[in-house]
């Protein structure tokens, strides 16, 4: 009973040994360029993370405390807040407003001496679209717009709100020059909050005493000076992004606090979404006048409204990768520069016809990496199809100049376009040819019929042992197909001598 499990176990084993055996030569002999760890498996995806998102619009309204009402006399905030208070009506940029203008009535706060949680709106506990609501009561109708953008921007649909940003009783330095002196600018527009606009106009009636009024003063403004209530970029938004950090300590032209002043804001919005002009427009301010943007606005990306930022990636990787595949074909590892772009990699996420083309049986040796889309095309060129030269023959003759002649017999699709015959980025048939011979040839040639010769293979088409010989490929008679200096017995000039 012991000899045969013995054996079971025999076998067993082999079998593994034969499957791990199989999977390290399979993968010993793979052949991939796929080297960048942001690429997945299968057909290449475009890349998103630079785009405009559309998102509904963030809202909420305010909780209202039951029986509260709006006190209008600081003095007694003052009683249990006295550093808030008084920084508050120094040096803070909204000197001047009341704090019920950001917390609401205190009515019931003042009540229960602080002591009964939710009397008052507190920007430490409320929800943050409710916090925010709070700052849009001012930040959103009048000059500043920045409200109406945050509602649609990411940050609104992550829960971000203003004070997790921005610090409402931010000191601004004491010796801070004033922007704006009393008397150059008006008061504040009309608030947008219902309850606060209806105490307004009771004020006004003369009921001072029944509703919260903005107070007058004449201390100048601090607005242009207000260091954004301390959302200072980068710092701030280090905060969320520690993964970003890494880019400050890199130098180069686009280094974030480096020589040329790019910072997060440069092209992002924090209240919004990414600043549109920053895909391309604000690139060519530096790479219009060189090499190699120089001729992009006549490009054929720029005219189909492709961007910079959609082939390079303002968040670049910032290591070498450790691990890369080794083959027999390819030992390169991928570059490190900076907003680099991968090819074909960064080519194939927009071109996925031409991946799926370069992996046909005849193709150009992309994918053994021994080419790149780059060596036949320029991504910034003014030439159509942004080829490298100003025709297709032209960028082919680069790599096969023997069949760029001239010729004292030319073929007349040769010198036309090679593309005629082949198809560049890959096919089915041998030597990337779009239709295998003889049936490439009979698009243009009527074959062996009629007069040929000395008479001997006229009417092919009633000769079955002639088809067999003649019809299965052109090429073994006419081996000069791409032109020739010498004429074959006083038969085709493209005929094998």
């Amino acid at each position: 009973m012991g000899r045969p499990c013995g054996a079971s176990a025999l076998a067993v084993g082999l079998l593994g040994l034969l499957v791990v055996a199989g999977t390290a030569c399979k993968s010993s002999q793979e052949v991939t360029r796929r080297t960048d760890p942001h690429l997945e498996d299968g057909a290449p995806k475009p890349n998103n993370f630079f785009h405009q998102v559309s998102y509904q619009p963030v809202s909420a309204a305010i909780p209202a405390v039951q029986g509260a009402e709006y006190v209008s006399d600081d003095e007694l905030c003052a009683q249990c807040h006295p550093a808030y208070a008084k920084s508050f009506a120094a040096n803070n940029v909204h000197r001047g407003d009341s704090c019920e203008g950001c917390h609401g009535p205190g009515s019931r706060h003042l009540e229960t001496r602080g002591k009964e949680a939710g009397m008052l709106l507190n920007f430490k506990t409320a929800d943050a679209v409710v916090r925010a609501e709070a700052c849009l009561k001012c930040h959103e109708e009048d000059a500043c717009t920045a409200g109406t953008r945050w509602r649609t921007s990411k940050h609104a649909q992550c829960g971000v709100t203003c004070v997790d940003c921005h610090r409402a009783h931010y000191d601004v330095p004491v010796g801070t020059p004033a922007t704006v002196e009393p008397g150059q600018t008006t008061s504040r527009a009309p608030l947008p909050h219902v309850a606060l606009a209806a105490y307004q106009q009771a004020a006004k009636a003369g009921a001072p005493g029944q509703g919260y009024v903005k107070p007058k003063t004449s201390l100048p403004s601090l607005a242009g000076s207000s260091n954004n209530l301390g959302a200072v970029s980068p710092g701030t938004c280090y905060r969320c992004h520690c993964d970003m950090r890494e880019f400050q300590q890199i130098a180069g032209p686009h280094q974030i606090c480096g020589p040329n002043g790019f910072n997060c804001t440069t092209c992002h919005d924090a209240h919004g979404q990414i600043r549109e002009e920053t895909r391309r427009d604000m690139c060519l301010e530096c790479h219009s006048d060189s090499t190699p943007a120089m001729a992009w606005h006549s490009s054929t990306h720029a005219q189909s409204g492709v961007a910079c930022t959609d082939c390079h990636n303002p968040h670049p990787r910032t290591q070498i990768q450790q691990v890369v595949g080794i083959s027999h074909t390819d030992v390169r590892r991928p570059k490190r520069l900076q907003m680099s772009v991968q090819d074909p990699e960064t080519c194939y996420k927009c071109h996925p016809k031409m991946f799926a083309l370069n992996s046909l049986p005849s193709h150009h040796p992309i994918k053994e990496g021994k080419m790149v889309c780059g060596d036949c095309h320029d991504a910034h060129g003014q030439y159509e199809g942004n080829l490298k030269e100003s025709t297709l023959n032209m960028v082919c003759y680069k790599c096969h100049a023997d069949k760029q002649g001239p010729f004292t017999h030319e073929h007349a699709p040769v010198t036309e376009n090679c593309g005629t015959c082949h198809n560049p980025h890959g096919a089915v048939a041998d030597k990337m040819l779009r239709q295998p011979s003889p049936f490439l040839c009979l698009r243009c040639h009527s074959g062996h019929r009629g007069s040929h010769g000395n008479g001997a293979r006229t009417g092919i088409d009633n000769k079955a042992w002639l088809i067999g010989a003649l019809y299965t490929d052109c090429t073994q008679c006419h081996h000069r197909i791409h032109g020739s200096d010498l004429a074959a017995g006083g038969g085709s000039p493209f005929s094998r001598e």
